[in-house]
């Protein structure tokens, strides 16, 4: 799903393997094998590395000049040596350039999550023994020492003596909730869905997949990962409020009285999203409203102190229930369509339709707006795993008009930003 994003990123295509090595779904290795680069060598000298503002810390990275001269090696020299020389400097800058959390996305390690390692390593400010990390479970010390010489070679410890490990910011990023959430998603529910896909379609003679999230939302532990995860992922995309025009098209006209509500995040996970919005804007003494399943609302207002960020929190099934909160500005959904069929997104906008004022009340949904033809890799990739995780999808801008308009609202416009192919859909009642 992610490997072509860092493809993109790198403007080399998506010629990587990714080996899945697997005697069963929870011992799998999802491993970034690094091969398949298939274009010009001096593909590397089309980056543009000095607009990067944050190289993640690594002792392994190399400067883009130490690329460049490899690559003129390379381009003189067409040595295996050569070739793979450049290949390796040309790997750890990329790294480098990276934020953790797409490393993350692409490699994720469930033995050594299991054996507890990256927390040991993550509040280490000394090396760790290899004997102190074999008896955290425990576990046979010459098998964790063959995890950690990869975990070394890939950037996810340091390893400054034989058989004595340093953190670096991949393993203390791999320590966060957010990023355990990552790893148990995907191999508890992510890649042993796509395993049986095959199996599956065939027994039911190749029909459209339908309604697959419900059973996340039956499934209390594997919702909790899954929650885990899509923290993860907002927290790395730019904030909406930033680049939509929220002051001209939001905020003008909003009620200012105490009982208006300026907007309701509805399946806004732990509150994520309105927690930015409250914190450091003129927009913090605004009425904001949280809205997800009882259990994960519950769950936030454990976590994080909603209350005193001014949000109110409402346990809410927008599948199941009516909207109760009337007459607010604005009604947000951030990646929440993609996750459903469209006769289940349909239900929920019949939910929500009664509790819009028309003329004010406005609709705002996140997703990605898919281009007509030629979808990037990403795009195309993050379709079939909807599909195969919760039989939702990404939709068109056509799509997205036909569903609207089904239910009742009409599009007002089309927002999109630069780089990664998300967008916001402006609707209201027709």
């Amino acid at each position: 799903m992610y490997i072509a994003e860092y493809w993109e990123k790198l403007d080399i295509g998506t010629g990587s393997v990714l080996n899945a090595v697997s005697r069963s779904p929870r011992n799998a290795e999802f491993v970034y094998a690094g091969q398949g680069v298939n274009r010009h060598p001096s593909w590397i000298l089309r980056q543009q590395v000095h607009g990067v503002r944050d190289l993640r810390e690594s002792t392994s990275c190399y400067a883009p000049e130490d690329v460049q001269s490899s690559l003129g090696i390379y381009q003189s020299d067409r040595t295996e040596a050569a070739r793979a020389e450049t290949q390796e400097k040309a790997l750890k800058l990329a790294r480098a350039l990276e934020r953790t959390r797409d490393t993350i996305l692409k490699i994720a390690y469930s033995v050594v999550h299991d054996l507890n390692i990256f927390p040991a390593l993550a509040k280490a400010s000394s090396p760790v023994a290899l004997i102190e990390l074999a008896a955290l479970k425990p576990a046979d010390p010459f098998l964790v020492e063959r995890k950690m010489r990869f975990l070394v070679s890939s950037g996810f410890a340091e390893e400054p003596e034989p058989c004595q490990y340093l953190p670096t910011a991949l393993s203390k990023e791999m320590a966060r909730r957010t990023s355990i959430g990552v790893v148990e998603s995907l191999f508890l529910e992510f890649l042993p869905a796509g395993q049986k896909l095959p199996e599956y379609l065939e027994l039911t003679g190749r029909r459209h997949l339908q309604d697959g999230f419900s059973w996340l939302c039956e499934s209390p532990a594997a919702l909790t990962r899954f929650n885990a995860f899509m923290e993860g992922r907002r927290a790395d995309r730019a904030y909406w409020a930033d680049w939509f025009p929220i002051q001209d098209h939001i905020l003008t006209g909003a009620d200012k009285g105490s009982d208006g509500t300026l907007l309701v995040d509805i399946g806004g996970g732990r509150g994520h999203d309105l927690l930015v919005s409250s914190n450091g804007s003129p927009r913090h003494q605004a009425k904001l409203i949280l809205e997800d399943l009882p259990k994960i609302v519950d769950e936030a207002e454990t976590a994080l102190d909603l209350e005193g960020n001014g949000i109110d929190a409402v346990g809410y099934d927008f599948l199941a229930q009516e909207q109760s909160v009337k007459g607010a500005r604005a009604y947000y959904f951030r990646n929440i369509f993609h996750n459903w069929s469209d006769d289940k997104a349909r239900l929920n906008i019949k939910n929500l339709l009664p509790a819009m004022e028309r003329g004010y009340s406005k609709v705002l949904m996140e997703e990605y707006i898919l281009p007509d033809k030629n979808a990037r890799a990403l795009e195309g990739m993050t379709d079939i795993a909807v599909m195969v995780f919760c039989s939702g999808l990404e939709r068109t801008r056509q799509r997205f008009s036909n569903l609207l308009e089904s239910a009742g609202l009409k599009v007002n416009k089309f927002w999109t930003r630069e780089g990664d192919g998300q967008g916001i859909i402006e609707a209201e009642l027709a």
